[in-house]
């Protein structure tokens, strides 16, 4: 009797993102993929485009801006130098809530979170904990763990910190604005093709900066073509002092017809083009 194989299982998923367990993009990677993937924690935006772009991972999921505190530098700053492309991106409700070990505020010593979790609280801060020591650290769930670990300590961070971490929430949803939101994308080494409902990411730039309308020049095929631009950062471009690239959000897919040629026309007067991802635009 001949023994049957086996088929194999399809390989489980890897999404690499910035950890440690128990934090916001966590729960962005389990938004947008489910909670059949391998997630795979690291300790810096930089770790998570390394190990995509090394095959370790095949995608990853790093914060890109909040909507009170604005755009998370060192990711877009990645861009510059790594191949990988935006894949999709991710829009979650931040609700933040104040949690330790203690029964009562006279109890806190200090609070730890993330800096811009700190930002996003400061309001309440100032009128239920005047004078309190925050300590900013490197993210909400390393801000949970030394609220588990240390006397005195209580710690800024979301739902998922705190059941992690075995804290009790002493106050919830402290944050200074109710619909606190964080966009996170979602990277890889592909394009994905349209969907119907889709956002284009660029990165630009053009010679002279310094001379007078050059960046209008250089986005005026999107506004002659009717296309929307959401989206607009400077950052140092690191070629040289006081030179900078911009990156732009348009909205459609950079293979639609009307997009297709507008681009076209901005490619040939950037001194620097390049598309980093056409993707669905987020679900909320």
């Amino acid at each position: 009797m001949t023994k049957k194989s086996v088929p194999e299982s399809k390989a489980q998923l890897k999404v690499g993102f910035l950890g440690p367990e128990g934090t916001f993009t966590q729960s962005a990677v389990l938004k947008h993929f489910g909670h059949s993937v391998c997630a795979i924690s690291l300790s810096t935006i930089e770790e998570v485009f390394h190990e995509v772009e090394s095959g370790v991972a095949e995608f990853g999921v790093v914060p890109v801006e909040n909507s009170t505190e604005g755009t998370v530098n060192s990711t877009l700053d990645m861009f510059l130098t790594s191949p990988l492309r935006i894949c999709g991106e991710v829009e979650l409700r931040i609700c933040q809530h104040l949690m330790g070990r203690m029964s009562e505020l006279s109890e806190i010593k200090r609070v730890c979170s993330h800096a811009q979790s700190l930002a996003q609280c400061r309001a309440w801060v100032k009128q239920y904990l005047p004078g309190i020591e925050m300590v900013p650290v490197g993210s909400n769930a390393e801000a949970a763990r030394l609220a588990r670990d240390e006397e005195g300590t209580a710690a800024i961070a979301g739902d998922a910190a705190a059941e992690v971490y075995e804290l009790d929430t002493l106050f919830a949803n402290i944050e200074d604005h109710a619909d606190n939101t964080t966009r996170f994308l979602v990277i890889g080494s592909r394009l994905v093709p349209p969907s119907g409902s889709d956002k284009t990411s660029l990165l630009l730039s053009t010679s002279g900066t310094e001379s007078p309308g050059v960046l209008n020049v250089l986005l005026d095929p999107l506004a002659r073509n009717d296309i929307n631009m959401t989206r607009i950062e400077s950052r140092p471009s690191r070629r040289r002092k006081w030179d900078y690239v911009f990156f732009v959000d348009i909205e459609g897919h950079a293979e639609d017809a009307v997009v297709e040629i507008a681009l076209n026309e901005v490619e040939s007067e950037a001194n620097l083009f390049r598309v980093l991802g056409a993707y669905p635009k987020a679900v909320f």
